[in-house]
């Protein structure tokens, strides 16, 4: 099949695909662009594709994952040059960013990096991970599950009568790991 004939079968259903996944319309036509070059590449390389629309929704997958992960890594720039900032005021959320990324497994880290860091849609989280619902619902509690764990060792939390934290103290007993120590004092945060 030539790349023309089998684009013209599958582009429509693809961006259907994507805009169901990505809520801007100009971000949606460049996913879709890419899934395109993926394509002629592949053809180009005469790789054996038994199933094109399959093949293709793969693709594209992919590719809207990809676009997250960059969104990811774009945000983490924009706040390392925010830190740079004399009137940064450093917030749980930073550190708590910190320890669910470098101390949790990523089966748990990610979904719940996702849904509680960068407060995505736990739908959307499953879809740029390619999971179930049920799956990611089920991976996000035990990651907050595990990373309750992990602050109860160290910290001792008090909370309000609608079960809010209101104030923190590091426990006595705790020796908290270096580079732990160090994106505190990174963060200019002093619990």
């Amino acid at each position: 099949m030539t790349f023309n004939k089998i684009w013209d079968i599958h582009k429509n259903h693809l961006l259907n695909f994507i805009n169901t996944k990505v809520n801007d319309k100009h971000i949606a036509d460049d996913i879709l662009q890419e899934v395109s070059l993926k394509l002629y590449k592949s053809l180009a390389k005469e790789t054996e594709v038994k199933n094109y629309k399959n093949w293709l929704f793969q693709v594209t997958r992919n590719t809207i994952a990809d676009y997250y992960r960059k969104q990811v890594k774009q945000n983490e720039i924009v706040i390392n040059q925010a830190e740079t900032n004399a009137n940064f005021d450093p917030c749980v959320c930073d550190l708590s960013s910190f320890i669910i990324q470098q101390y949790l497994p990523k089966k748990y880290s990610e979904p719940l990096y996702l849904s509680d860091i960068e407060q995505r849609p736990q739908q959307e989280i499953a879809n740029t991970l390619n999971l179930s619902l049920t799956a990611t619902k089920s991976r996000i509690q035990r990651g907050r599950k595990k990373l309750k764990e992990l602050v109860i060792e160290c910290v001792d939390i008090s909370y309000n009568n609608k079960g809010q934290i209101t104030d923190f103290t590091l426990k006595k007993n705790c020796e908290l790991p270096q580079e732990l120590k160090n994106e505190m004092k990174r963060i200019n945060f002093t619990p």
